[in-house]
């Protein structure tokens, strides 16, 4: 005989479809199937749901009236009957049902998505946003089934947030992050702007938040608003985007590896990273260690930078220990270099002079060693870069 699932199951429709119909198929073979035992007739219910039987003396309206009678005070037993109870078009009966169901498990999120599915059923937007409230208060499990009600609403998206979000901030960060994946919403989308400054008008937003933001902004073609929200609420560095260009311009604290701040890649016979040991300023500096074994063409390190029409000076202080071959290690931005220096050197500063012509628009700053055309050309040694700067002076 099978084992009957008891109330600690908390089956959601679906799942108690299948497996009411294994129970069924099992209780037929056997000749055993009891009207006194409530989750026998709750799932030989979903069973009928499942083949659109819902009303008739067999139906699953009847099958789940004789649960709720023998089992009144368990929620689930309510949710069953409004569903079935909507299917047959008594959406004010069923209304009651998942009110009750509600009010005998308040902070069950089963219970609260399933009364979420009915108002949605019926368009509407105010119960419906108050149950996804509940459910985004009551555990992050349901976060994609909640989102994905959400966006479908057309009503006015800072209604939506009001009641669907309110004060969870949890929520309000992670209903961005669903706006703003992959494939879901494009530059013409107006929600991601509502919801960001919905979120910034209630003081919501976090670092992370706003580095993926930035990220889908400059994404979109928005770059200047990119930067402009790195500048606010992600860079560390006072003054950055007043004066210096350069976000992390000491290499104090560890990449972001995107957005405004500096993207390290991977190159064969290169292994670049922070030195906490050795600075010109501060505490930390950036190394870059050549093992001798490639003639490198190396520009694996960059930051991007929003550049207005203007003049700029920009400088760096570098230190080299044994760099080898004629070509050193430089900065570079908008196609204009730094001296390159190699061989042993102690700090020194390195800058260059550019102008931007022409519309504003995103720029990159770059560590850069050329290829060497020499018959010795295979680079080893280290360098060390701090105190980056691009400043505008006109």
């Amino acid at each position: 005989m099978s084992t009957l699932p008891t109330r600690s199951s908390h089956l959601l429709p679906l799942q108690g479809v299948v497996l009411g119909v294994i129970l069924v198929s099992n209780w037929v073979q056997t000749g055993w199937l009891s009207g006194t035992n409530p989750q026998v007739l709750a799932n030989y219910g979903y069973r009928e749901l499942w083949l659109d039987h819902v009303e008739g003396p067999t139906g699953a309206l009847e099958l789940f009236r004789q649960a709720l009678v023998l089992d009144s005070a368990f929620s689930y037993r309510w949710s069953d009957l409004g569903e079935a109870l909507a299917g047959s078009g008594q959406m004010e009966s069923a209304e009651y049902c998942f009110r009750r169901s509600q009010e005998l498990a308040p902070r069950s999120p089963q219970i609260a998505v399933r009364a979420m599915n009915f108002y949605l059923r019926r368009a509407e937007a105010g119960p419906a946003l108050q149950t996804a409230a509940t459910v985004l208060a009551l555990t992050s499990d349901y976060d994609e089934i909640v989102f994905s009600s959400l966006s479908r609403f057309r009503a006015d998206q800072e209604y939506i947030l009001d009641v669907g979000i309110g004060s969870n901030r949890r929520a309000a960060d992670r209903w961005l992050l669903y706006l703003i994946g992959p494939g879901r919403t494009s530059g013409a989308d107006s929600r991601p702007f509502e919801t960001w400054k919905w979120i910034e008008s209630k003081g919501y937003a976090t670092r992370e938040e706003a580095i993926a933001w930035s990220d889908w902004l400059a994404a979109n073609g928005r770059e200047r608003d990119a930067h402009l929200v790195w500048q606010r609420y992600v860079s560390s560095d006072a003054g950055y985007g007043i004066g210096n260009l350069i976000d992390n311009a000491g290499f104090e604290r560890e990449p972001e590896g995107r957005g405004f701040d500096w993207r390290i890649a991977a190159i064969a016979g290169v292994k670049a990273g922070i030195d906490q040991g050795v600075a010109h300023s501060g505490r930390a500096s950036l190394r870059i260690r050549f093992d001798g074994s490639e003639n490198v063409d190396f520009h694996h390190v960059v930051q991007s930078v929003w550049l207005e029409p203007g003049h700029y000076r920009l400088s760096a202080w570098i230190r080299t220990e044994g760099l080898t071959t004629d070509q050193g290690v430089a900065v570079v931005v908008g196609g204009v270099s730094t001296a390159a220096l190699s061989g042993t050197q102690d700090w020194t500063k390195v800058g260059a002079e550019l102008t931007v012509h022409g519309a504003a628009r995103i720029g990159e700053i770059m560590l850069v060693r050329q290829r060497s055309w020499k018959f010795d050309n295979k680079i080893g040694g280290t360098a060390w870069i701090d105190d980056v700067e691009l400043r505008r002076v006109d």
